[in-house]
């Protein structure tokens, strides 16, 4: 009964700890030049985070190496500015790959739940070279590397360690209008050549909940969603040679026929979306061979 007592109270202090974790997001006054080099004034905010938490190598430990965040907004986008201090420069692993490939490198990621709903959410990341990935979250733990989101993001090596500079538009994020907002919010920062991942709101190693722990991003307000309107027009073509038939005046054995279609993608409300494809190419779609059972035994199709 007593451990039980002492395991309530670890679980209740631990998420009062979460609940007073808290970041600020300020209205920008000035353009930004998106390059990774935070040198516009407002970078250099009081409101910045530094209080990450390693997790591994060592769990719970100070950080190696100092990271700093802003966060500022407009009417258009949310903008992450963040400085990652390394004392050693010239070791930075920055990897320059496709988008959304995984590799190891110096990587910093901001995670963000405009619903605040505790479920659900976007994660925005970039590494030292400037390669960019992103995807969506869900069921409190889950991510889908699949979506692609249109932002920006801008990485800048000097002799102070890195930086990043992310623009995200509004138009990729879901959330109800307010005139103020609170969203979640995690950052976390990979320094590869020491196997370390720091995050500013931990979740342990044998600790499954994830978006339900994020800080609180406060400060946003007189903002609306952008609507959302998303139109991929594609262009097929079919080419078809064979022997020409001399008695077939019409036919010279060669046949051509081209094609075009677009999908498209409307926001109808901030949780409702309406998909429609004009002149789809079934041509693509992948089917399972007809097969022929006669036997008592189920037909089985190897995925």
């Amino acid at each position: 009964m007593k451990q039980r007592w002492c395991a309530l109270l670890i679980l209740f202090l631990t998420n009062l700890c979460y609940a007073e974790t808290s970041v600020k997001a300020v209205r920008l006054t000035q353009a930004i030049t998106l390059d990774g080099k935070l040198s516009e004034p407002f970078w250099k905010d009081e409101n910045a985070v530094m209080e990450f938490i390693q997790r591994d190598p060592v769990e719970g430990a100070k950080p190696s190496e100092k990271t700093v965040v802003d966060v500022a907004f407009d009417d258009e986008a949310i903008y992450i500015g963040a400085r990652m201090y390394d004392s050693q420069p010239n070791a930075i692993d920055a990897r320059l790959v496709r988008r959304d490939v995984d590799t190891p490198a110096d990587t910093f990621v901001f995670y963000v739940d405009p619903y605040h709903d505790k479920r659900t959410g976007y994660y925005f990341g970039i590494n030292a070279a400037g390669t960019l990935y992103d995807g969506t979250l869900m069921n409190d733990s889950w991510d889908d590397n699949s979506w692609d989101g249109i932002w920006e993001g801008k990485a800048h090596i000097d002799d102070k360690g890195w930086s990043v500079e992310m623009r995200i538009p509004y138009s990729q994020l879901r959330f109800q209008e307010k005139s103020q907002y609170i969203w979640g919010v995690n950052f976390k920062r990979d320094i590869a050549r020491k196997n370390e991942t720091d995050y500013l709101v931990l979740r342990g190693k044998k600790e499954s909940a994830f978006v339900s722990r994020f800080a609180e991003l406060q400060g946003i307000a007189n903002v609306k969603p952008a609507r959302r309107i998303e139109i991929i027009p594609y262009a097929t073509s079919k080419a078809e040679f064979s022997h020409a038939d001399p008695a077939d005046p019409l036919h010279d054995g060669s046949a051509f026929d081209p094609g075009m279609g677009a999908d498209m993608k409307f926001g109808l409300g901030t949780n409702l979306n309406l998909d429609a494809t004009v002149n789809p190419d079934f041509g693509q779609v992948e089917v399972d061979p007809a097969v022929v059972n006669l036997s008592d035994v189920e037909t089985f199709f190897q995925e």
